[in-house]
Parts: C-alpha cells; structure tokens; sequence
C-alpha cells in the first residue's frame, strides 16, 4: 500500500481535529487522496465534543438522542412515584430515581453502608482473615476484590459452567506498562491516596499505600492479558479442571474460595488468565497484609464511588474526567437519569419499542439481511479456494443464522435482571442500599445458571435503544436493535444506495463475524468446533493474516498507528460487509457513490487524545479514518466509482488489497 504525503497530511489535519474539537477552513481534500476526509471534513468541523463527553460521533449522537427521549419518559413515571405496584417497571424507574437524585440522603447514609461493609476488612490481621472477610464484603454488597465468578456457556454444550474472573485494575495494562502522558500516574497515584484518605486513612499514610498500590499492580501489568488475547475466543475459553484453578491460588486459599462460592461439582472451569491469577496470589501473604486490606479499601470504595454521597462521587469523577480529556461534569439530575438507564436497561427497552419501533423498518430490515446472506450464500458456493465439504459446513452454518431486530418480546426477559428488588426511600431505601442489595441478587441469579442450560433463541445482544449490532457465536446469530434505525444508519427516506452503506454493511459486517478468525471456530449450532478441513483453514488463516499488516500501516494520528493484529477481525468484517453491499450495488455508480459516501459518514468521529490513544490501545474496531479508508482501498470497485488511480493517496496496488469474503 502505498501512503504518501497526502495521507500524512490528512491525518495531521485530523489530528487537529480530534485534539481541539474544532477546526478552521482547510483546503478541500480530494476523495481520491483521502475518501474519509473529504466526506467528513465538514461535518467535523461542525460537530463539537461536548464538554461532558470524551467523544462525538454519530453513533453516540443518536445514543445520547435516545437517552433523552428515556429521561423524558423517565421524568413522567417519577411525577407519580408511590403509585405504583412493587414490582413493575414503573414503581422500579421512579424510585430508583428518587434515590439516585435526593443527593442529600445518599450524603446521609453512603459513608456508613461503606463502613459497614468495609469493617471486617480492617479487622483482618491474617491473610486467611482477610479472605473471610472479602467473602462477607462479596456476601453483603456484592463486591469483589482480587476474584470472583460468573457463568457462560460451555464451548462444547449447552451447559453453563463457571468463569473464574481475576479482579481487573482501574488502568489498562498499557497504562501500567507506559505513562500515557506525563502526570497521568502521579493522577492515578494522588487519586488512590484520596479514596483512602476518605476512608479514614491518615494523609501521609495514604500517599505512602497509593505508592505501594500503584507498584503492585505494575508488577502484576506483564502477566495481564494483551489487548489481541482479550478478543481471542480461543484464550478466553480456556477450561481448566478444579484441582489445577485451586493450584493456582495456594495463598488466597483455593479450595477454600471455590468451597465458599459453592462451586463443589464443577469438574472444569474457565479461566482466561490464569497467569494473571497467579500473579494476582503470589501478592496475597502476611508480608503485604497492610496493602492488600489498603487495595480492598480502595477497590471497594472506587466500585461503589458513582453510587455513594457527593464527596466521593466527585473524587472519582473528577479523576476519570482528567483521564479521559472530559472538562465538565453532567448535572445531578443528568448524572441520575443516565445511572437509573444504565441500571434499568430491559425496562427501559421496553418502554423505548412502544414508540420508536416500526414494524415496517422492522420488515424493511429483515429484506436486506435476506438479500445480504444469500449473497454470501453464493459466494461460499461459487468460492475457488475452500473444498466442497468446507463448504457444506459454511453454507450449513450461514442458513442456521438466528436474526433478531428491533428489540426482545415482553416476555422475553433476561436471563439475569439488573435490579430485581427496588427498596423505595419510604422503606428504607437509598441508593448505595439497593446497589448492594441487588448487587447480591444479581449474584444468586448467575449462580442458579451454573448447570443449566443455555437457550439458543432467547434475546442477548443489547438492548432496543442501544445504537449498535452484534453476531454472537454461541446462539450462531445477528442483533440489529432498533436504536440503529435511525439515520444516517438507516432511514425509509435515504437513497437505496445509502441504506446499503450504512445499514447494509452493519449487518454484511455482523455477518461476516461468523467466518472471521473467532466466528469461524463456532458451528451453525454456537459449539466450538472444528468444521474445516485442514487446507482450507490453511489457506484461510494465510487470507485473514494479511490483514493485521495491512492496517498497521495507517497513521490515525502524528506518529500514532493503527494496531493492525488487534482490529484484524473487525477489519475483516467491515471489508466483507462493504464487500457484499457492492456486490448488492450492481455496476450503478450513482448507487455505489451514495453507498460508499455513506458508509464513510457513519464512522465520522472525533475523541480527545485521551481516549484516541487508548482506543488503539484495546478497541479491537479500527480507529476513523483507517476503518473508512481501508475497507474502501481495499474494494475494487471503489476505484472504479472515483477514478482512483496510482499516485493517488486511496490507491492500493491490486496485489497488496486484502479479501477475504
């Protein structure tokens, strides 16, 4: 691929862009140099980050506009709190709120639920103290510190088994590892010794634990799993047996933990980073006993911070606005609106579909994902490079595809409900209260799973008014939720062609994620299972392996480059799904130039420098401009529709573009 001097200048332009949330008339920029660009210049000129925000975009333009169509539903259920039956979603929604909004009573009660909960921690003087008294802390708020478990299907059954989750630090492991910006450790640092000092900690001995801290987990930062093992599905079902997890922590007491969490029959669990676990036990003797209780203090105050009285919440939240280039703090009621959404998110859904589904889109989006997979239908068929029963196996695996659009059925409940028991503030209730009580509900419900079957045709990816989509191996399906009809994804009125460009490739994307490197190790039934012969999985490893170099070429900022090993199979689905919206496209230019203008203005996007970086850092979608400029400077007919030519920033010689689907 050849990128010249045009593209570094664009990306210049771009950083610009991103670092200062504005940007002044530049020289129009050819779409044959830089197609990103030149479609999106004006719009990101335009569009602000909003100062509450670490980012614009349209995706988070059109979630932000669902938030505030929910707060104002939200507003008319809270006007007639107390009327309601225990229970249903509105008596749910209106005194959460309640609780989450009356600032004065969280600063009344938060400090002594923590001080209740964090009591047995203080009284530990042993390890194996301290490892009852987490117990307790998990029993009674639903906290965890160091581990805990949850549940998900078994690669090879129906069956949910248990997942063994070592506890992840605050700051990523590139974070750990290497200082983003001078300042950014010594924030983190000061921010600890704060939380501590909250909890009763003496000023000088605060500064002295946050030290301490920050340098554990610096220790622990190389046994972390990389950004490209944390979306491998292969690493991330790892099973190992009991006896061998239990090895694993001869210092926190394995048996013991396993034991407590009644996890007794279980022959084989999962376990992703068992390294990290092990580095994880190694710190837990009587040696560091004074700072493993100071980490659980400050783990456990940190979790319950967004929850708890003001003076806390803002410690935190000033530290995450530092971290992530964020300049002003949203209002109380905005902070609350948004926390009981979050909190309530399938009632929310449901009350998001009664308006704002449309049957007929519903209808509109089903048709193109007819269209889309009988295109990659005959693709598979008509393929020179996978045998015949390879072939057998995909088309076997394409035609059992589960769709699911618009949003779950009422009856259709999650398998675990958020927040099953509101306790309203005339009974008692406030809002660190109902975190831990359903905090500790919501645990029960994952443990019930454990041994029970997964059910392939419920509801799982996102919620309705969530402006996403999704495939998910495990049930073999699609997800286009109803928050994403909206333009400029989709819109009744747009052009054939710009519905193909934005929705089309959405869906030809989540698609294509069935035959990527992780989709691929998934059967037409969600079993992890090897359905390829071994030439063709050669032949396709060596197809997919061209595209980690292909966009670690792309420069998203100065000196700054795409992590092509990480976004390697978010690539392969944006190249199949803009693929297969060509193919759809025909040999119509004016169609192919709406599609191809589309699907750039989708990813329009800006972000502080903050969350840019750590963005390349662990988001395994490429970044802007090399998503857009990639995926198109890899389709051929994209040359064709703008006379793209050799010399030309976009032009990728024919040898060097990579395929896949």
């Amino acid at each position: 691929m050849k990128y010249g001097t045009k593209q570094r200048l664009a990306a210049l332009v771009l950083t610009a862009l991103l670092a200062f949330g504005t940007a002044q008339a530049q020289e129009p920029v050819s779409e044959r140099d830089d197609f990103y660009l030149a479609v999106n210049g004006p719009t990101l000129a335009e569009k602000q980050i909003e100062p509450t925000e670490p980012s614009w975009s349209w995706f988070k333009e059109q979630s932000l506009k669902n938030t505030k169509i929910l707060e104002q539903e939200l507003h008319e259920i809270a006007a007639k709190e107390g009327s309601y039956a225990k229970g249903t979603p509105e008596q749910k929604i209106s005194d959460l709120y309640r609780c989450a909004v009356d600032m004065k009573r969280r600063d009344a009660t938060a400090r002594q639920h923590l001080q209740d909960v964090l009591a047995p921690v203080r009284q530990a003087e042993t390890t194996d103290e301290l490892t009852q008294a987490l117990l307790q802390v998990r029993e009674a708020s639903g906290a965890s510190v160091f581990v805990d478990y949850t549940a998900d299907r078994m690669p090879d059954s129906l069956r949910y088994a248990a997942r063994i989750v070592p506890t992840e630090t605050i700051l990523s492991k590139y974070e750990l590892e290497q200082e983003p910006h001078p300042g950014a450790w010594q924030a983190y640092k000061t921010y600890i010794a704060d939380v501590l000092a909250e909890a009763g900690c003496p000023a000088e001995e605060a500064a002295r634990q946050a030290e301490a801290i920050f340098a554990m987990e610096q220790r622990w930062a190389p046994a972390m799993l990389s950004s490209e093992e944390r979306n491998d599905f292969a690493v991330l079902n790892t099973m190992y047996r009991r006896n061998e997890i239990e090895a694993f922590l001869p210092h926190m007491d394995g048996r013991r933990l396993l034991s407590s969490w009644k996890l007794t029959k279980e022959k084989k669990l999962f376990l992703a980073d068992a390294a990290y676990l092990q580095k994880l036990d190694e710190a837990y003797v009587q040696d560091n006993l004074p700072l493993l209780k100071s980490y659980a203090v400050f783990r456990i105050m940190d979790g319950f911070a967004p929850y708890a009285d003001r003076r806390l919440r803002d410690l935190q939240r000033s530290y995450t606005q530092y971290r992530f280039g964020i300049t002003k703090s949203r209002s109380d009621e905005e902070t609350a609106s948004r926390m009981v959404q979050g909190l309530l998110p399938y009632e929310f859904g449901q009350i998001y579909m009664k308006d704002h589904c449309s049957p007929d889109a519903v209808r509109d989006v089903k048709a193109m994902i007819d269209e889309i997979r009988g295109v990659y239908r005959e693709r598979l068929l008509k393929n020179d490079w996978l045998g015949e029963d390879t072939k057998k196996e995909a088309v076997g695996k394409l035609d059992a595809l589960r769709v699911f659009v618009g949003g779950p059925a009422a009856d259709d409940k999650p398998i675990v409900e958020d927040m099953p028991d509101v306790i309203a503030e005339a009974d008692g209730g406030d809002l660190l209260r109902n975190i831990m009580h359903n905090a500790v509900l919501v645990q029960a419900q994952v443990h019930r799973l454990i041994g029970t079957d997964f059910d392939p045709d419920k509801w799982y990816a996102f919620q309705p008014q969530d402006v996403n989509a999704a495939y998910i191996p495990a049930n073999n399906s699609i997800t286009i939720p109803t928050g994403i009809l909206n333009p400029p994804f989709y819109s009744p009125d747009a052009s054939y062609g710009a519905n193909l460009g934005g929705i089309g490739v959405v869906i030809g994307h989540e698609i294509s994620h069935a035959f990527d490197p992780n989709g691929s190790q998934y059967d037409k039934d969600g079993n992890m299972k090897n359905w390829w012969t071994a030439g063709d999985y050669a032949m396709f490893q060596q197809k997919a392996a061209a595209f980690a170099p292909y966009y670690s070429r792309y420069e998203v900022a100065e000196g700054l480059y795409e992590n092509g090993a990480l976004v390697a199979n978010e690539a392969i689905a944006d190249c199949g799904g803009l693929s297969v919206a060509t193919e759809i496209a025909g040999g119509d230019e004016e169609t192919l130039r709406d599609l191809y203008r589309n699907f750039a203005a989708i990813f329009a996007s800006k972000m502080t420098p903050q969350l840019l970086l750590q963005s390349v850092q662990t988001d395994p979608h490429p970044i802007m401009q090399a998503r857009v400029n990639g995926a198109l400077s890899a389709t051929d007919s994209f040359y064709e529709a703008y006379d793209v030519e050799d010399g030309d920033g976009m032009y990728v010689a024919p040898e060097e573009r990579v395929k896949l689907w």
